[in-house]
Formats: C-alpha cells, structure tokens, sequence
C-alpha cells in the first residue's frame, strides 16, 4: 500500500522565490532530505498507508464539500522547527488565514468520518524547504533587517490535492485528484 497526504501546491513563482532561499541555506547547512522545487507544498493532512478503497472514498467526499471560492495566504518569512542553530526543519512559514483554517477542519472532519485521526498538535502550516540531521548553523541566527529569508508572499489558494508519496523517486509527490474551491464538484 502506498502512503497519501492531502496538501495545498505552491504555485510555480513562489517556488522560485522558496529555491532561492533554499540555495541560501545550502550555502550554511548540510540536511539529509531537501524538497524538490515540484513537491513544494503545505500539508493539511498526513494519512499514511491507505488501501485504494479508502482513497477512493476520500476523494469522493472531498468532491461533495464545499469548499472556500479562494483566500490569500501569506508565505514567508523563513522559519524552523527544533534547535534554533540546527532546526531538524527549515520552512517558509505560512499564515493561519480563516480559508486555510477552515479547509483543514474541513479536510480533518472527512477524515474522522473514514476512521483517520485528527492530528493532536496545533496546526503549523509550512512550506517545508529541507529536513533530518542537520549539520551547519543556520542562517536565521545572523539574518540582517534586508535579508531575504525575512520577505513574505502572497499566494492565492483555489484548489486542494491529493498525494501519493513516491520515496525513492524525485519529485517523490504524485498528484492522485485536484478538487476546486468554490461550490460543491
């Protein structure tokens, strides 16, 4: 069986923009896994091992919701989670806008229905930009007022997707359904 995540694509000028900042913390750090520019993402909700019943029957009521028409979130500045001068991950950090707030209770509240538990942790949404075993210092200890790592974006979200995880490959994230906001599909 294959593991899934339902998530949010981080649309293609953003991206561009989180390399760059992924090529800054290359430059002080060494991590065992970086993210693939196409698998640049927020997470809403980790699955794990599914059998294809139970994705089928995801999709299927996602596409009954209604979901919000569009909101704005804002992406960045740079952020982590751990030690501060070794975080185990380096991010871009991500608003906690009422849209995405509501599409992921909305995401949790289908996933309760087919059995999948609701996350314990406070939702933290993130782009992650690398992970596992870090060795260097990271460059938020020494980041000036004008540095990049500190921007924010806006990016307007209109869709949710659904993933399988492919670990060996790269990008390793393979796009199962798309379903739109706005009204029900």
């Amino acid at each position: 069986m294959s593991h899934y995540f339902i998530g949010i694509k981080v649309h293609s000028e953003i991206r561009d923009k989180l390399m760059t900042w992924q090529s800054i913390l290359k430059k002080r750090m060494a991590y065992k896994d970086w993210t693939a520019e196409e698998d640049l993402h927020i997470t809403l909700k980790f699955l794990g091992s599914c059998s294809d019943e139970k994705v089928e029957g995801y999709i299927q009521l996602l596409n009954q919701e209604s979901w919000p028409s569009e909101y704005s979130l804002s992406i960045g500045p740079a952020g982590s989670f751990g030690d501060q001068e070794r975080p185990r991950v380096f991010h871009a950090q991500v608003q906690r806008a009422p849209g995405l707030l509501e599409t992921k209770d909305k995401v949790d509240a289908i996933g309760e229905k087919l059995g999948f538990e609701k996350e314990k942790r406070k939702f933290s949404p993130h782009i992650t930009l690398a992970k596992k075993q870090p060795e260097g210092v990271s460059p938020l200890i020494e980041v000036s007022e004008d540095s990049i790592l500190l921007e924010t974006y806006k990016m307007a979200v209109n869709e949710i997707s659904f993933f399988r995880i492919h670990p060996g490959d790269q990008p390793k994230y393979e796009t199962v359904a798309t379903i739109k906001g706005g009204s029900k599909n």
